[in-house]
This record gives structure tokens, C-alpha cells and sequence, in this order.
């Protein structure tokens, strides 16, 4: 039997013990001494093997660690922090896991009944800060004691069970948050006996605190369209439809996009991520949104109808489209569809993208046109990007890494300018490259450390990422590593054009609004990148010019690393406002 320990510690060592059993993988603790238990457990869990432990000193960066630990993966990480504004800084990651259906628990330490709303130091009313809606389960579980302890431990495996499936929509619904509000007094340590905290091996050879019955497992699986499924009716998918594919929560839903797109032989305007399948690919027109540019030639090939698959997130070309345009219809997994021009005709489940194996649209004069623009497309941008009188700019950064990335790369893209320099530069990315973008709500907010968890969860992948130098910066919690921490194999490109050079193709960036631009929207900085990144234990240097940028990116990552590009912010709304102009008159 089990040595006499706190409840406190008896209770924490169960509930992550049954999260390990259920699939759990990573546990990010942020430190504190209320959540002492949860710390303790998880240490000697991940001591025994049975998960990886990562340890920030920021609770902002710990949560989308998390988010990016679980974001390709779709198995559940947790994060734990002790209570009072701790908990408040994982909002930013609620958020985007939230909107981005990315599968995150949240073990929040708390003080018990007696000690809230009397006062008592870091003390707050954590259930709820999340806002209605933000998670897909919270529980307020019942502070541990001696008398009560075994029918706790219950509660506590059920309740460990049902985090699982809520956060997983296993059982319906979308993927997403799961906040578990846990109050414990004290004692918060373990006994010092000589033994590991409370472990013992029960019939079934995994590690337990009390010989209970184990509730079912519950099996986390991506949602995805299967042949058949009843209860929708057919998306319109006759000549003049054109897809939007917007963003989506995994790359399972981008390719049953382009594989019901390729079915029905319909030309697909896709933001970044994930590539189609070699065999789809054909319907993809290059450059995405630039095509509704092409003002002269669209207006002789006008949709007659667009279906829009996800959220569109980058810039306002759609919404204008999807304004002009008869029908409009959306496809969507979630139950508040994205709809912000409120011209949808109709809504349809994601199954009812489902398509029947062998069958094939014959290739239409309607595809036939979008192609041939495409063609035309590929080459006014090339000519333009190969002029040698301007200056580098974002464009040819992500297009000199798309070139050099190693074989089976994955590549998480920066949520403000760079998604956009993807957008806009490469006319068809590498099918062998993993492109991961975190748009949920397209913050800037914790995507170094989101590249991180991706680099974490799967080491054997080439893992990059792609950032400007505010999100850098707005991030650089994630630079901080203990000695005793897990290191991610992962290389950091970041695009120093000193400020927030996205709001330069907006009407700030006008002529004439020159004075307060610099101050209120670059909000340029006069850090030293290199220098920031070397203080913190990273690999860091500059790159002189393409070329090095280039030899940089193909030898893959071997610990963390910085590369920082320096760039012009005032060419950015030249550069834009240059391809447009280029495209416009096709």
C-alpha cells in the first residue's frame, strides 16, 4: 500500500497519472507553490518515463508551448500553473486554442472554499475567467481530504476522463480547451519517507494511488468527412463555383477541401497551410487571394457562386468577393460558422465534403480559365520579383527558405506579415513541407513558443519557423530555457524590418500620415535580435544576404537557433502595392 500523503498530493498524482493513461504526452508547468502537487506528480512522472516535463518561468509562453505540443499532433498537452494572475496569463493561448480547435488542459491550482473572496493573497475567482464559451469544459473540483479521499480519487479519474473527450470533441463538438480548477491546502509537498510520492503498480503494471477501477478510455480522433454521412444535403458544386478555402484546424481538413475540389473539377483560392495531395494539386491557383487582383479578368469571369471552407483570415479581397457574389456557401465543423459579411445562403457540416473513391468531374472550361490565369499569375510575379532594382523584402525571404528547407520540413508561419509574404510569394509551395499557421485569431501572441511545441512534440521533423520582429520579441519568453529542460531542434528566421511593417499596406502606411505612423503603429525597437537570442543559450547570427540565408536553412535544426534577416520596413507597401498593380490589368 501506498506510504500516508497529503490529499493534496494524492489527488494531483491521480489526476495526471489517469490524463497519462488517456493519452496525455506533455505536461508545461509554470512554477508555484500552490500547485506544488501538480509539480511534484509530474516530475515524477516524467522521471518514470511516462511523459515529458517542460518547465517555463512564463505562463504565457508555458500555454502555447502547449498549444503548439498539441497543435499537429492532436493529442492533449497540459499546462500547469499556481493561482491568481498565473492563471490569467494562459487567456491569450485559451484563445487561440479556442478558435483554432487545438486540444489544451488546463490545470489550474487554486486556494480552497475558505480562502477566496476573503482577502487572501493571490486569490481570485478563477472559475469562468475564461469567458462563457472559451473552453469546452470547466470543473471546479472538490478540495482533497482524508475523509473524503477515496471517493475523490473517483471523481477525480472521471473527471480526467471527461477533460479527454471534451478536449478532443471525441464525443462530439469541435477540439479545444479544457480548464480543471483544482483547490488544495495544505500540506502541498509529499512526505519525505524515503519512497516516490504514493506510486504503486496495480494488476494492469501502470503506476496507481489507489486500487480503483479505471473509467474507458477515451480515444482522441481527428474529424474528418467519412463517404455517407447522413444528415447534410449536397454543397453546390456546379460550373462558376469557386472554393475559398480559409483556415482550418488540421491538415486532414485541408486536403478533404482539395480532395472534394479536385472531385468536382472546381478552381480553390487557399490560404497557407498544409499542401493538397500531389493528385489535387491542380486545382490550386497560384498566389491565392492575388487573383481577385486581376480586376480586368474577373470581371469577364465573375464567380456565379463561392464556397467558402474555414475562415478566411488574410486580408479583405474575399469579403469583397463574397459581397458581390449571388451565392454564397459555407462549410464549416464548428457551430459558429464564419460568416462576417452575413451572405451565406446556406451552411453545411464538414461531412458534407465527403466523396466517393473512383468517381471524377471531368475537367471544365470553368477550371480550364483559372489555370490559365494562374499561368499568367505565376509569370508577372516572377518577372517582378526578379527585378533587380528593389530592395529584399519579405517575399523573397520566404521564398529563398522555401528553397532551401530540407526534405520534410515543417514550417510554422508568423501571424501578421509573414502568412501574408507566403501568401503572396510562392506560387505553389513544396508539397513535401508541413506549413503550420496559427490563425485562429492570427496573434502574435506566443508563436515562437507554439514553433517550440511543434519542434517538441515531433523531433524527428525539421521544424522552422518564420516570424517578424515585434512577434519575435512580443515572444521572447520562449528564448528562456533551463539547463534541465528538453531543447527543441528548431530554427527561428525572423524578418527585422525594425516595426510593425504589416500596418505600412494598410491606410496608415498613406502618404501624408508619415508623422505618427513610426510611433503608433511600426512602434520600431532598438533591441539587438543576435544579442537577445545569444543571452538566452540560442544559437543566433544575421544573414548578409539571401545566398547565407539559404546555406543557413538547409542544414536542419540542431538545437535552437535564431536567424535574423534585416529588411527595409519602407519597402513593404511598395512591394504590395507593385504587385497588385503588376496583376491588376490581366
Amino acid at each position: 500500500m501506498p506510504s500516508e500523503q497529503p490529499p493534496s498530493v494524492v489527488a494531483a498524482r491521480a489526476l495526471l497519472e489517469e490524463l497519462v493513461r488517456l493519452g496525455l504526452r506533455h505536461v508545461v508547468l509554470a512554477p508555484g507553490s500552490r500547485s506544488a502537487p501538480l509539480a511534484y506528480a509530474a516530475e515524477a512522472l516524467d522521471r518514470a518515463g511516462r511523459l515529458t516535463l517542460h518547465v517555463r518561468i512564463d505562463e504565457r509562453s508555458a500555454a502555447f508551448l502547449a498549444v503548439g505540443l498539441a497543435k499537429t499532433t492532436r493529442v492533449p498537452a497540459a499546462v500547469v500553473t499556481t493561482s491568481g494572475t498565473a492563471v490569467a496569463n494562459l487567456h491569450p493561448a485559451v484563445l487561440e486554442a479556442d478558435h483554432g480547435q487545438v486540444p489544451l488542459i488546463l490545470l489550474t491550482a487554486d486556494r480552497p472554499p475558505e480562502l477566496r473572496g476573503v482577502g487572501a493573497n493571490q486569490a481570485t475567482e478563477q472559475v469562468g475567467i475564461f469567458a462563457p464559451g472559451r473552453c469546452r469544459l470547466v470543473v471546479d473540483l472538490e478540495t482533497p481530504a482524508t475523509d473524503r479521499l477515496e471517493q475523490q480519487v473517483r471523481a477525480v479519474r472521471t473527471t480526467a476522463a471527461r477533460a479527454t473527450a471534451a478536449a478532443t470533441g471525441a464525443l462530439g463538438g469541435a477540439p479545444g480547451p479544457v480548464h480543471l480548477n483544482l483547490p488544495y491546502r495544505d500540506p502541498l509537498a509529499p512526505v519525505l519517507d524515503g519512497s516516490d510520492p504514493a506510486v504503486t503498480e496495480d494488476e494492469g503494471g501502470s503506476a496507481r494511488l489507489v486500487a480503483l477501477p479505471a473509467p474507458a478510455s477515451v480515444v482522441p480522433a481527428p474529424v474528418t468527412p467519412a463517404a455517407g454521412s447522413p444528415g447534410h444535403t449536397a454543397i453546390p458544386d456546379d460550373e462558376g463555383t469557386l472554393v475559398v478555402l480559409g483556415d482550418l484546424p488540421t491538415a486532414e481538413h485541408r486536403r478533404a477541401a482539395f480532395a472534394w475540389a479536385a472531385h468536382h473539377a472546381l478552381p480553390v483560392l487557399a490560404e497557407p497551410g498544409a499542401p493538397p495531395a500531389p493528385e489535387h494539386a491542380h486545382v490550386v491557383v497560384p498566389y491565392g487571394t492575388l487573383a481577385l487582383r486581376a480586376e480586368t479578368w474577373l470581371e469577364a469571369h465573375r464567380p456565379r457562386r463561392v464556397v467558402v471552407v474555414g475562415r478566411p483570415t488574410l486580408g479583405r479581397a474575399v469579403p469583397a468577393l463574397v459581397r458581390q457574389t449571388d451565392e454564397v456557401h459555407l462549410v464549416t465543423d464548428r457551430a459558429d460558422w464564419a460568416d462576417p459579411t452575413h451572405a451565406a445562403a446556406t451552411v453545411h457540416p464538414f461531412a458534407a465534403l465527403a466523396v466517393t473513391e473512383g468517381s471524377r468531374a471531368t475537367p471544365t472550361s470553368w477550371l480550364d480559365a483559372w489555370q490559365q490565369l494562374g499561368r499568367r499569375l505565376e509569370q508577372t510575379v516572377t518577372d517582378h520579383l526578379r527585378a533587380g532594382s528593389r530592395s529584399v523584402g519579405g517575399v523573397d525571404v520566404v521564398r529563398a527558405v522555401d528553397v532551401a528547407l530540407p526534405e520534410g520540413a515543417r514550417v510554422l508561419l508568423g501571424s501578421s506579415s509573414v502568412a501574408r509574404d507566403h501568401h503572396l510569394g510562392l506560387a505553389r509551395p513544396r508539397a513535401d513541407v508541413d506549413v503550420v499557421t496559427s490563425r485562429g485569431l492570427a496573434g502574435i501572441d506566443g508563436c515562437v513558443s507554439t514553433a517550440a511545441g511543434l519542434a517538441l512534440a515531433d523531433p524527428g521533423t525539421p521544424t522552422y519557423a518564420l516570424v517578424g520582429d515585434l512577434t519575435f520579441l512580443h515572444d521572447s519568453g520562449a528564448l528562456v530555457l533551463g539547463p534541465d529542460e528538453p531543447r527543441p531542434d528548431l530554427t527561428v528566421v525572423v524578418l527585422d524590418d525594425r516595426g510593425g511593417s504589416i500596418f505600412a499596406t494598410l491606410e496608415y502606411g498613406e502618404a501624408g500620415r508619415e508623422a505618427p505612423f513610426g510611433r503608433v503603429f511600426a512602434t520600431p525597437t532598438t533591441t539587438d535580435l543576435v544579442a537577445l537570442a545569444r543571452a538566452h543559450g540560442w544559437q543566433a547570427e544575421r544573414a548578409e544576404d539571401l545566398e547565407d540565408l539559404r546555406q543557413t536553412v538547409a542544414a536542419a535544426p540542431s538545437g535552437p537557433r535564431v536567424v535574423v534577416v534585416p529588411l527595409d520596413l519602407a519597402q513593404r507597401r511598395g512591394q504590395q502595392l507593385a504587385l497588385t498593380d503588376a496583376v491588376s490589368g490581366l
